[in-house]
C-alpha cells in the first residue's frame, strides 16, 4: 500500500540504488589502486615485493610485500575509510591488486597514456620515426619506436620526441622490419602520408640503398627523408678513438683513480676535502668522483668531464695520502696513480678525451 501510495520507493528502484552506490563505492576504490600505480611509475617504483598475493594485511609486514601494498596501508593510515573497508571485507578474489589485476591496469595507463601522445602528434600532424632493434635481458628481440613531432601549447612551440612502443620481432631483414613498422603506425592510428622523416642507426637492415628500412619507406613515402643518427656517427668515432693505446690507457687510469678512492672511506675523505674547493669554481658541490661507464655515454661524459675539472684535487689529494706513514699498500697505489695522471700522455688524452664526450653530448 505505501507503494502505491508514493510513501515508499518501489523494489526495483531500491535495488537499482543499491546498486549504483556499489558501483560509485568501488569505482572509489580502483581510483585509488590506479592513483597509486601511477604514483609508483612516475616515481620509479616497483610494485611488487618478495611475497605479495593474498589479502592486504593493515599491519606492517616482517617482510617486503611491494611498494604498492605499502601505499595503499599509507593511505588507509591517513583516513581512507573507503579503502579500508574495501580491504577488510572483500572476497579474496575481488581485491583489485594482485599481480595479474596490476598488469591488467598498467596495461590500460599505458594505453591511455599511448593515445595521448598519438593525438598530440596528430594534431602536429607532421612527425619523423625514429626506431631500433635492439635485444631485452629476456633475450627478447624488440624494435622501439620513438616519434618526433612539434608540439603547441601555452608556452609555444616545442620539439618533442615521445616513445611510443616496443613491437617484439622475429625477422630481421629490411623488409621484415620496414613491414613491421608500417603495421604498427598504422594500428596506432597514425598516417603514414605525413611521415616526413626516418632516423635509424648505421645497421645494414636499416639503412641500406636497396633492401634498407629506410629504402623501403621511402620508396612508399618519398617525403619521409633518411637521416643517420648523427650521435651514433660520433659514437663510432669515438669508439674508434678509444682503440688509440693513448686514449685506452687513459680511460683505464680514470677508472682505476675512481676506483681507488671509491673503495676506501678513509680516502674518499681525503679526495673531499680537497675537492671542497671546486664548489665555488663549478657552481656545484663535488664530494667524489664519478665512476667510469664504458656503455652509457652521459656517464662517460659526466665522469672525464669532472675528472678534468678536479685534476688538480686528484694530484693533492693522492699525495697527501703518499705522505701518510701507516699503510704502505696505499702509498704505493697512491705513487704509481699519481705518476700515471701527471705524465704528458695521459694529460693530452684525458683534454682530448674531454672535449670529444662534450661534442657527443
Amino acid at each position: 500500500m505505501r507503494v502505491t501510495e508514493g510513501q515508499q520507493k518501489d523494489v526495483h528502484l531500491l535495488l537499482q540504488n543499491r546498486s549504483n552506490e556499489e558501483v560509485q563505492k568501488n569505482r572509489k576504490i580502483l581510483t585509488t589502486i590506479i592513483e597509486t600505480i601511477v604514483f609508483c611509475g612516475r616515481q620509479e617504483l616497483s610494485l611488487r615485493g618478495h611475497r605479495d598475493s593474498g589479502k592486504l594485511s593493515l599491519t606492517e609486514q616482517k617482510y617486503n610485500d611491494g611498494n604498492l601494498r605499502a601505499l595503499l596501508r599509507y593511505r588507509i593510515r591517513g583516513g581512507d575509510l573507503n579503502l579500508q573497508d574495501h580491504i577488510i571485507n572483500a572476497n579474496a578474489n575481488a581485491t583489485y591488486i594482485s599481480s595479474d589485476i596490476q598488469n591488467v591496469l598498467i596495461s590500460i595507463i599505458a594505453s591511455h597514456v599511448q593515445s595521448l601522445i598519438v593525438k598530440k602528434i596528430e594534431k602536429s600532424k607532421f612527425y619523423s620515426v625514429l626506431a631500433d632493434e635492439t635485444t631485452d635481458i629476456s633475450r627478447i628481440e624488440q624494435f622501439s619506436l620513438c616519434i618526433r613531432y612539434v608540439d603547441e601549447d601555452e608556452d609555444g612551440m616545442k620539439l618533442r620526441e615521445d616513445f611510443l612502443t616496443f613491437v617484439p620481432v622475429h625477422d630481421l631483414t629490411g623488409a621484415a622490419l620496414a613491414s613491421t613498422l608500417k603495421e604498427t603506425l598504422v594500428s596506432l592510428g597514425l598516417n603514414l602520408n605525413n611521415l616526413r622523416g626516418q632516423g635509424y642507426d648505421g645497421a645494414s637492415a636499416m639503412r641500406e640503398s636497396f633492401r634498407g628500412v629506410q629504402s623501403i619507406i621511402r620508396e612508399a613515402y618519398p617525403t619521409a627523408v633518411y637521416t643517420h643518427c648523427a650521435s651514433h656517427c660520433l659514437n663510432l668515432c669515438l669508439s674508434d678513438d678509444s682503440k688509440v693505446t693513448s686514449i685506452r690507457n687513459a680511460f683505464g687510469t680514470i677508472s682505476e683513480v675512481c676506483t681507488f678512492f671509491r673503495r676506501s672511506a678513509k680516502r674518499s675523505n681525503i679526495l673531499k676535502n680537497r675537492l671542497k674547493g671546486l664548489k665555488e669554481e663549478l657552481n656545484k658541490n663535488v664530494t667524489t668522483l664519478i665512476k667510469y661507464c664504458e656503455t652509457r655515454w652521459v656517464e662517460r661524459h659526466e665522469s672525464v668531464s669532472l675528472f678534468a675539472d678536479a685534476f688538480s684535487c686528484i694530484v693533492l689529494a693522492l699525495e697527501d695520502i703518499q705522505a701518510q706513514d701507516n699503510d704502505n699498500d696505499d702509498q704505493g697505489k697512491a705513487q704509481s696513480l699519481h705518476l700515471a695522471i701527471c705524465r704528458f700522455s695521459f694529460i693530452i688524452s684525458l683534454k682530448i678525451s674531454e672535449k670529444d664526450v662534450r661534442i657527443n653530448l
